[in-house]
């Protein structure tokens, strides 16, 4: 019987002595795990987000000229995008930034500068005026955004070639959107970390 005992006994040492010694190198694998997979899932998240410089005055005082901000990719593969976004896009050989002031099946006229969407004056505290208004821009005829499409328009409206110059500009595609602007994140003007 005491032999059956020692037998034990020595088989239970020799269980605890291993696992005291792969029980260090156990945890360090788990630990490295969960650091990789928090790495590939913050890789991925930052993937969505692309930094740019702003150069040009046409959102200010939102954006100025200078200023650097993010916008974040993936935004618009979720959510839809809506009137008052800040949306990034490809306009010819540009990347610009404007905000939505009317989308597709909406009807958008604007009248000695005060935008009117489907009838009704928009509040616009974000406009700025800092020269005089662009020739044929101040008064819009009234138009219903084609499908597929975005009426855009700059914050600074006397410095911004936009959706309200059908021939030097036009309204966006949706397929040309890229991103939604999200944060300033550099500026010469004091608003860094302002929201988009």
């Amino acid at each position: 019987m005491n032999a059956a005992l020692e037998n034990s006994s020595s088989s239970a040492t020799t269980t605890e002595s291993r696992l005291r010694r792969w029980l260090p190198h156990v945890v360090a694998l788990a630990v490295l795990g969960a650091v990789l997979a928090i790495a590939i899932v913050g890789l991925i998240y930052l993937s969505r987000f692309h930094a740019y410089r702003i150069e040009s005055d046409s959102m200010a005082p939102t954006i100025a000229k200078g200023d650097k901000i993010f916008s974040d990719q993936g935004y618009y593969a979720h959510h839809p995008i809506a009137d008052g976004d800040l949306i990034v896009f490809r306009h010819n050989d540009f990347i610009l930034v404007k905000r939505v002031t009317a989308m597709a099946g909406e009807t958008v006229a604007i009248t000695n500068g005060a935008v009117l969407r489907n009838g009704l004056a928009l509040n616009e505290p974000y406009i700025q005026h800092s020269g005089p208004p662009l020739t044929n821009a101040d008064t819009v005829p009234a138009q219903v955004v084609p499908a597929g499409e975005l009426f855009v328009t700059g914050d600074n409206r006397d410095h911004s070639l936009d959706s309200r110059l059908p021939d030097e500009f036009g309204v966006v595609k949706t397929s040309d959107v890229i991103g939604k602007a999200t944060v300033v994140y550099w500026s010469e003007h004091g608003q860094i970390g302002r929201r988009s």
